[in-house]
């Protein structure tokens, strides 16, 4: 093994590693959903994924051939994945559309694809392997090769394409640009891969196999550099997204919806000085519109709209929290003042904050 390619190996496992790690921590966090064990699921196959390009490109599929299982599989589904992923960040309040899982049905005869390559002897696979890998270009699974890596490449094209015009309407532009470069390093990575389809020349499915860890490696390391770097991101599509949708003229379904991501996601109710204007501008409308929706569409005022996210949040806090100070509970969910805190508590509870912990079962803190 040459210098370079130890160093391909070092960063292919470990972006592999990082990888796995990722995917993990989505099932193990505080805020775990349907949508966490998706972001798993496709953590771990696109990991895997980087893990049989190094297989490939190293050879050892001749020796341990069985380590290819569900290579096509992967390959193909790794773009849907990314294209619901993609959906699931941006329309996080919607379900997704059928149309999105459509492209999921190929999946069947992939998979028996899989297993009958995996049933085989060691021999014969090592034969059907061997042949394919040799002259790639005249073998039958070239057809499966290439049409799982144009759904691949089509789908990273799309949510590229995507990540572009919202960048271009983007206010703040970082978030995105970082995407971009991530989306793209990935479709270069995979059209260098691809190269060795025509030139047998294995140091490009390793290159391939590097670029994907990279990924990996650099998403890590802003992930826990800048913690809230990809939650801008995601702040950043939904707002360009609603932004198109307001050029078309105002539409109460997407203003609502939007209005309950500032709220339920972006929890700007926990400004002190918020205001109904300071509310309007973000949802691209004046005051009185926004005024005229709140009265009409969620029948109360906007102080007590505002004021029912405060209370909602710190019920949640008092019985989760019962080491802090009810006076720091208060500060945090947005009120300016205990008085007004508990008065508002109390009228949407029935109880003040101290007896709504009692009521818990909690001790009474000092404050």
């Amino acid at each position: 093994m040459t210098t370079m390619h130890a160093i391909m190996a070092v960063l292919i496992v470990s972006g592999l590693v990082l990888g796995v790690f990722t995917a993990i921590e989505h099932i193990t966090g505080h805020t775990k959903n349907h949508r966490s064990y998706f972001r798993f699921a496709r953590g771990m196959i696109v990991s895997l994924l980087m893990g049989q390009l190094a297989v490939i490109g190293f050879g050892l599929y001749e020796r341990y051939p069985s380590l290819l299982f569900l290579f096509f599989t992967f390959l193909y589904i790794s773009g849907p994945l990314d294209r619901i992923r993609y959906h699931a960040l941006v329309y996080s309040e919607k379900k997704i559309p059928v149309a999105l899982k459509i492209p999921l049905l190929p999946l069947a005869p992939l998979l028996v694809l899989e297993v009958f390559l995996l049933t085989r002897s060691l021999d014969q696979k090592y034969i059907i392997y061997s042949e394919f890998f040799r002259d790639p270009l005249h073998h039958w699974l070239i057809y499966v090769l290439f049409a799982c890596l144009a759904v691949n490449v089509t789908y990273s094209g799309i949510i590229l394409y995507n990540e572009f015009v919202s960048m271009r309407q983007s206010s703040n532009k970082p978030p995105l640009l970082f995407s971009i470069i991530m989306s793209g390093m990935l479709i270069v990575s995979t059209t260098i891969s691809c190269l060795y389809f025509f030139t047998l020349n294995r140091e490009f499915i390793l290159l391939g196999a590097t670029g994907n860890s990279l990924q990996f490696i650099l998403y890590f390391l802003f992930k826990n550099r800048f913690p809230d770097f990809f939650k801008l991101f995601v702040r950043e599509m939904k707002q360009n997204r609603y932004k198109r949708t307001i050029i078309k003229g105002i539409d109460q379904s997407a203003v609502n919806e939007r209005l309950t991501e500032l709220m339920e996601e972006e929890k700007i109710y926990r400004d002190m000085d918020l205001r109904m204007k300071d509310v309007a501008e973000r949802l691209l409308i004046t005051p009185h519109q926004f005024s005229q929706l709140v009265n009409e569409n969620i029948k109360t005022d906007f102080r007590n709209y505002v004021n029912t996210y405060r209370v909602r949040e710190a019920k949640e806090l008092l019985v989760e929290n019962p080491e802090r100070s009810i006076i720091t509970i208060c500060f945090e969910v947005g009120f300016s003042s205990k008085t007004s805190f508990n008065v508002t508590f109390k009228k949407m509870t029935g109880l003040s904050p101290k007896e709504y912990r009692q009521k818990h079962g909690l001790r009474e803190q000092v404050d």
